[in-house]
């Protein structure tokens, strides 16, 4: 076996094949060109850098007379001094026009000969003024501070967004604790519709439609309930713990549902004190 690059050959046993071999040349297939070379070539050279060098074609030549002369521009320099000269002369008069009236002046200095006046005391008693103003003052409303260091170093509170819920801002509001408008006219639709059921009830059971449970009854009912309950939970607790069979399954079933059924019942029972009873039998509570 000879290896030949990454290629490995199996060959027949012999001793020739013992000499080592130059590996093949892989031969590359034939390039592609395109058939429109030759054109783009031609066209090429008679498009690239026509005005590289000597610029456009046709430029139309600078005129040689209207050059540049020297001392041409000096009579250009004094017009433009003179203009500028005008116009400060005309800001500076406007400037010292006066506009409007004088304003009033500082006093003069007094002569050397002129004395002020001497001996003026005042009537006025400082100590007493002083004593009137604390007294008839109102004392300043501290402001908030926080103390946020155990230093003592304190932070004057405002109404920002950094210091929000520090002051207290609802509790000072005027219909602060009281109940909601909303609030009183819901209860107030509450109570208007349990006065309209009860004078209903009150009507049906004047009318002899409708009898009221009396309290002895409503008792021996709720315990009859209970107790009840408490049989089937006693079934229900003799159950087996493995539900491996249809019957099973069917008694536990059917134990969680009366069970349910009556906790229901024991539940609107003690949730309502008056009872009434229709001849069909329904029991409307109040």
């Amino acid at each position: 076996m000879a290896l030949y690059g990454r290629r490995a050959v199996v060959r027949e046993e012999s001793i020739y094949n013992l000499i080592p071999r130059p590996a093949p040349k892989k031969e590359k297939s034939t390039r592609y060109l395109s058939t429109f070379r030759p054109q783009v070539q031609q066209e090429m050279k008679v498009t690239k850098a026509v005005s590289r060098t000597m610029g456009p074609a046709k430029v139309t030549p600078p005129a040689t007379q209207p050059f540049l002369k020297k001392r041409s521009k000096e009579h250009r320099h004094e017009e433009l001094g003179a203009t500028k000269k005008a116009a400060e002369t005309t800001l500076l008069k406007t400037m010292a026009q006066p506009t409007g009236p004088k304003a009033p002046t500082k006093p003069g200095v007094p002569r050397h000969t002129e004395r002020p006046a001497m001996g003026v005391r005042t009537q006025k008693d400082f100590i007493k003024d002083n004593a009137v103003k604390a007294i008839t003052s109102v004392p300043a409303k501290p402001a908030p501070k926080l103390v946020d260091t155990a230093m003592g170093a304190t932070k004057v509170l405002d109404d920002s967004r950094t210091d929000a819920g520090l002051l207290p801002k609802y509790v000072n509001k005027k219909d602060y604790g009281e109940t909601p408008e909303y609030l009183r006219t819901r209860n107030a639709l509450v109570e208007d519709a349990q006065a309209s059921y009860e004078a209903y009830v009150e009507e049906q059971r004047l009318a002899g439609e409708m009898n009221s449970v009396q309290e002895q009854e409503r008792e021996e009912v709720l315990r009859g309930l209970k107790k009840h309950w408490q049989e089937l939970h006693h079934q229900y607790l003799g159950l087996s713990v493995v539900t491996d069979t249809l019957p099973k399954k069917a008694r536990k079933e059917r134990l969680e549902t009366e069970m349910k059924t009556l906790e229901h019942d024991i539940e609107m029972i003690q949730a309502h004190k008056s009872i009434y009873i229709t001849p069909s039998g329904a029991m409307p509570a109040q």
